[in-house]
This record gives structure tokens, C-alpha cells and sequence, in this order.
């Protein structure tokens, strides 16, 4: 069950455990199934790789990418590092005619998705969309497959405290 409590700064946190993290994910997969078939996944590094594996796995996809980016520090809540994201590291192979869905750990301003989605219009993509675990309730970006909308801060199972 997931706790709420505040920081020093009175951010709401919300913390998932494992079992809420896989029925958020299933759910997601769900969704998904029913309304898009994509033929790859690119997992946003680092933590929406976790997500992004799992649906790899229950999707069946058998071509998963990764691309690594940085606008946010580690810290929880984390903090912006800079005006743009900015790719620290892209594996993606050849997309020409392909659907592509992009999978995030989670959404602030989009900024990070948007990016990605940049990156990826450059390779003759068919269809790109994207998948996020939680969208931050105030967001302006709207992903095309949410898992949990939050306020403040969320933290995941793997997040360790800071």
C-alpha cells in the first residue's frame, strides 16, 4: 500500500511498493494491448527502463531500446538540472515504418518524452507514442498511456531514500 508523508519542503510524497508498482504496470500493458501494437519499445533511462523491460516481457516486443537522458538530480524530491534534457546515451536501431512506444518511469513537464519523441522523428518512425508509470497531476504533457496520476513527489520500489 502506498504511503503518503511530507518533505521538508511540504511535497507530497507518494511511495509504491512492489505489488502496486506490478498491478500499475499490468494495468498499463492492458490499456495498451487494447489500443496500440507497438513493434518496439524504448525505454527512457534510467528508471523507466524498469517499467519499459517489463512490458517488453508482457507485450511480447522483441526489439526494446534504450536512450538515456538527464534533467532531473537523483535526489527525492528531485530537483531540475538544466533548461533541457539532454541524451547522455542512444542505442535505438533502425525504426523506418515501425510503431514505437516510449516508456518513462514518470512525467513532470514532458520535457524528457518530448525529447525522446524529437529524437525519434528523425528515423521514419510509423506511429510513436508514449507510456509513463505516473504523471504528476499538474503536468501539461498529456502521455498517451498513464499508469497513475500523483501530486508532488513519487517514489518507486527501487527508490532508495535520500
Amino acid at each position: 500500500m502506498s504511503s503518503k508523508n511530507n518533505t521538508k519542503t511540504d511535497e507530497e510524497i507518494t511511495r509504491l511498493n512492489w505489488d502496486e508498482f506490478g498491478n500499475i504496470v499490468m494495468s498499463m500493458a492492458k490499456n495498451v494491448i487494447g489500443k496500440f501494437k507497438p513493434d518496439v519499445i524504448i525505454g527512457v533511462g534510467r528508471s523507466g527502463l524498469i517499467p519499459a523491460s517489463i512490458l517488453v516481457k508482457i507485450l511480447g516486443i522483441s526489439e526494446f531500446y534504450t536512450i538515456i537522458t538527464r534533467l532531473y538530480s537523483e535526489g527525492k524530491p528531485p530537483h531540475r538540472l538544466g533548461k533541457d534534457p539532454s541524451i547522455l546515451f542512444d542505442n535505438v536501431g533502425s525504426l523506418t515504418g515501425k510503431k514505437v512506444l516510449i516508456v518513462d518511469d514518470f512525467a513532470r513537464t514532458g520535457d524528457t518524452i518530448k525529447t525522446v519523441k524529437k529524437r525519434i522523428s528523425e528515423s521514419k518512425s510509423d506511429e510513436v507514442k508514449s507510456a509513463v508509470v505516473g504523471l504528476r497531476r499538474d503536468s501539461s504533457y498529456k502521455p498517451d498511456f498513464i499508469g497513475t496520476i500523483f501530486e508532488g513527489c513519487l517514489i518507486f520500489p527501487w527508490d532508495s531514500p535520500r
